[in-house]
């Protein structure tokens, strides 16, 4: 007799998370609105199934900041709060016509950047609410360590052939580096670090050592394509994720782990020299780090802050804001993004809703960094680990801002707080004997 086929939460996450880097990181408007309509949809079967979160203090408060800076997204791109704005004024000149008046200067790119804020926010309460059991975050570490892993092989072969493509396009930047499915290899480093994370908890938990054996090489296959992207800081931040997760644990210091990520960090400029990449030292020169265009991007960034600084210029509007407040200098520069995660929500949300929203970010790492730390729970490692990296690297870049990484991290986070049972002592106390039986 057949079984019926029966669609899962579980199973449904971990297809998007399978699928959300397929698409270039799921980072061009038609994938990205594709991708929160799946987190909405999964969201929708675990509320049906009656998937329900244990709702701590920390969840509800991050739930509160994270809710007040969605909401004043909305509010910034709704009509009438900007009336008075300059652009909006000689819009009403030119036209003869009301304009739209919004606190936005381009409400129809707030409305969608708050659609991808939404379907962020989504992710998380699926990973608080589908992986509270320890069956469900057993699998979706080891099924993030198999997907990071495919994506860490496909970036190798088409690195040693190459062939430079992304499936069928060719690369338009970033030729002779790892990507894998990603564009921007930055943004990959950061993932194929927390995939290598992902691999390494499953070979801790693995209880057959061909199977131990089996996560250790796609830990280390990982580890190679985060090298072979030559990101400078993306490196540095997987190095100190990998370092957190494996000393969040209780009990004494993994002497053996932390020698042989001691050995990986003396084994990685071997591993560029070899694979003819030797120029990333180059790129460490001081006066190379100090010619980079993003402390320009940086003074612009902060003077755009200063023209708005309580009411942000509208989620999603950094492009056009730039525009706008560059000097002559920087006329010929194409620029999306802050190169700052921080700098360009200020930006765009203003203060106030910046910080809470980072403010809720913050607050589930330390979450999972303290349930991390007092139970030993690998999927509390792994989000802590990962939250770590992504917040880091997003100081200076922002590989938060592509979906595959940003909905991958946040699902982790979301599970990263539920209580779990503290892991046992490796060497138990032998009971104390008992009264004897007789007399």
């Amino acid at each position: 007799m057949s079984i019926p086929f029966r669609l899962t939460p579980l199973a449904a996450l971990i297809a998007v998370l399978a699928w959300a880097p397929l698409p270039l990181a799921s980072n061009r408007p038609g994938s990205s609105a594709l991708l929160s309509l799946l987190l909405f949809a999964v969201a929708a079967l675990a509320a049906w199934q009656r998937d329900s979160v244990r709702w701590t203090p920390a969840r509800a408060t991050a739930l509160a900041l994270f809710g007040g800076a969605l909401g004043w997204s909305l509010v910034q791109a709704a009509p009438g709060f900007g009336v008075a704005l300059p652009h909006w004024e000689g819009i009403r000149a030119l036209t003869g016509h009301p304009a739209w008046g919004s606190l936005s200067i381009t409400p129809g790119a707030t409305a969608e950047a708050a659609l991808r804020l939404a379907g962020y926010g989504a992710a998380a309460w699926l990973g608080a609410a589908v992986l509270a059991g320890q069956h469900a975050r057993h699998r979706v570490v080891q099924a993030l360590a198999l997907i990071t892993g495919a994506l860490a092989v496909y970036a190798l072969i088409v690195q040693s052939t190459g062939s430079y493509t992304i499936w069928w396009w060719d690369k338009w930047i970033y030729q002779d580096v790892t990507t894998a499915t990603f564009v921007n290899r930055n943004a990959y480093c950061v993932y194929a670090g927390v995939g290598v994370a992902a691999a390494m908890l499953a070979a801790e938990t693995a209880t057959r050592t061909h199977a131990k054996w089996m996560w250790r090489v796609l830990a280390g296959v990982g580890l190679l394509a985060a090298v072979l992207t030559e990101s400078r800081w993306g490196l540095a931040s997987v190095g100190a994720g990998l370092a957190v997760l494996v000393l969040l644990r209780p009990g004494p210091l993994p002497w053996r782990a932390l020698g042989a990520g001691a050995v990986a960090v003396v084994l990685a400029p071997v591993a560029l020299v070899l694979a003819g990449q030797g120029r990333f030292f180059a790129r460490l020169d001081p006066q190379f780090v100090l010619g980079d265009l993003r402390w320009d991007i940086y003074r612009v960034t902060l003077e755009a802050i200063s023209a708005a600084p309580w009411t942000g210029h509208g989620l999603g509007s950094y492009p056009v804001v730039y525009k706008h407040v560059r000097d002559t200098s920087l006329t010929d520069t194409l620029v999306f993004q802050a190169h700052s995660v921080p700098l360009e929500l200020m930006a765009e949300l203003g203060i106030p809703a910046a910080l809470a929203l980072m403010g809720a970010f913050v607050l589930l790492v330390a979450e999972a960094a303290r349930h991390a730390r007092r139970d030993g729970d690998p999927l509390a490692r792994l989000a802590a680990a990962a939250g770590l990296m992504a917040g880091l690297h997003g100081l200076l870049d922002f590989s938060m801002q592509t979906p595959a990484l940003a909905v991958t991290v946040l699902v982790l986070l979301g599970a990263g707080g539920t209580p779990t049972a503290p892991a046992p002592a490796r060497s138990p106390a032998r009971a104390a004997p008992g009264p004897p039986l007789g007399p």
